[in-house]
């Protein structure tokens, strides 16, 4: 897996071969196939480690601490930031591989509903304003999914704070479309 992270730094995932990842690894090509089905399960297993901390945080997250919306992001783009090369190979992989395609699906999917568990945690807490919860939701990881990965094409040494609140700005404004500079979440 780390020698699929390295070559991804610098080729996309289409121009990968076994035989290349293997060598970067030092390991012979039949230990490759004890662990893995394919290049692109290589790729699903990265990318399943890179976004679990990111769902767990929203999965643990009360809905009255506003705060938990920065950190949220924050963790998003530091995922980026710091693996975006395996996050373009995943959506480059999903243009091409109808496995990693459905894979790509999940992980949406899987988003949304964290997601819009959190905006309807916050709906019923009163915390939130009534919201169509699962739309949004899938509009705003749709938002940070495509504004993330442009990001990391144009310069993978991207600003994460001006990210950050380029985000944070889109999503309080719109869960907390009723907040006055001093109901704010804190930054």
């Amino acid at each position: 897996m780390d020698a699929v992270s390295t070559l991804l730094e610098h080729r996309r995932f289409h121009e990968l071969t076994i035989d290349e990842v293997m060598q970067e690894a030092g390991l012979a090509r039949t230990v490759f196939y004890r662990h893995f089905v394919s290049l692109a399960d290589v790729v699903l297993k990265l990318l399943d480690g890179l976004i679990a901390d990111v769902l767990a945080e929203t999965d643990r997250s009360d809905p009255r601490d506003r705060d938990v919306l920065r950190r949220t992001l924050a963790l998003a783009v530091g995922v980026f930031r710091r693996h975006g090369r395996v996050l373009l190979a995943f959506d480059d992989a999903a243009r091409q591989d109808a496995n990693i395609a459905a894979s790509y699906r999940q992980l949406a999917d899987r988003t949304v509903e964290a997601i819009t568990e959190l905006l309807e945690r916050g709906e019923e807490e009163g915390h939130t304003p009534p919201l169509a919860t699962t739309e949004l939701a899938r509009a705003l990881a749709a938002m940070n999914g495509s504004y993330l990965l442009d990001r990391v094409a144009r310069n993978p040494e991207f600003d994460t704070e001006t990210a950050l609140e380029a985000l944070y700005t889109v999503w309080s404004r719109t869960t907390w479309p009723d907040a006055t500079a001093s109901q704010a979440p804190e930054r």
